[in-house]
């Protein structure tokens, strides 16, 4: 019996231990952060473009669908963890507080491609700030083709051709200006998930400053 009743108690304390650790603790730390909606001065961001509108949950949604976030990741690592920041995927670490919105955070865990926790924010890059390379602007066209043919536009991609998210259409005489291809009279088109993921990669923005994450200024930066 004594056997049997420290049996039990092992379990019973096994389990209030890590009940506490892996859901009571947690929740003391995360668990009443509100959203930080920084105010629009020139500078800042919108409340719009700093959480999720309905055409980006809707490209979010196609962004699960493809397995986008095998491959891609949305956190931004501290400095101490990985070049993340030197990297130009975000001017700050990722925290608790930037996906309370979101159902299921797609943090991911491999990087076959570049983290996309911050594309959208207008100096996201993937490459030395000096490199000729590097694209002027990594706008919706910049995705459709890269969607449509990878390593047309970065030989060494990994990222496999998406040709399913486009359809072909007559070009009527004038092709489209979002036309990836043309063949004669035909053209290749971003159908509407093509457009609403595109929608969804442009609207990640995490630039904002928060309380436990200050924004980083690297050396670079504040000698310019």
């Amino acid at each position: 019996m004594e056997k049997s009743n420290t049996l039990f108690g092992g379990i019973f304390g096994a389990f209030v231990v890590s009940c506490g650790t892996m859901v009571l603790l947690p929740n003391g730390q995360i668990g009443n952060l509100n959203p930080v909606t920084p105010e629009w001065d020139g500078t800042q961001l919108s409340a719009q473009n700093s959480y999720p509108t309905e055409i980006k949950h809707i490209g979010r949604a196609t962004y699960m669908a493809n397995g986008c976030f095998y491959c891609h990741t949305q956190q931004v690592r501290d400095p101490q963890y990985g070049p993340d920041l030197e990297r130009g995927w975000g001017v700050r670490r990722s925290v608790a507080r930037d996906y309370i919105f979101e159902d299921v955070a797609l943090l991911g865990s491999t990087r076959f491609g570049p983290d996309f926790a911050n594309y959208g924010n207008g100096t996201w890059r993937n490459e030395p700030v000096d490199d000729p390379k590097k694209p002027a602007a990594r706008n919706a066209a910049w995705i459709y083709r890269h969607m449509y043919n990878p390593q047309t536009i970065v030989n060494d991609s990994q990222c496999p051709p998406q040709p399913y998210l486009f359809e072909r259409r007559d070009t009527r005489g004038a092709p489209s200006p979002d036309a990836v291809h043309v063949d004669g009279r035909y053209e290749w088109v971003p159908t509407a998930a093509m457009r609403n993921l595109a929608a969804y990669i442009l609207g990640q923005n995490r630039s904002f400053a928060v309380p436990e994450a200050p924004i980083v200024i690297k050396p670079k930066e504040e000698k310019k």
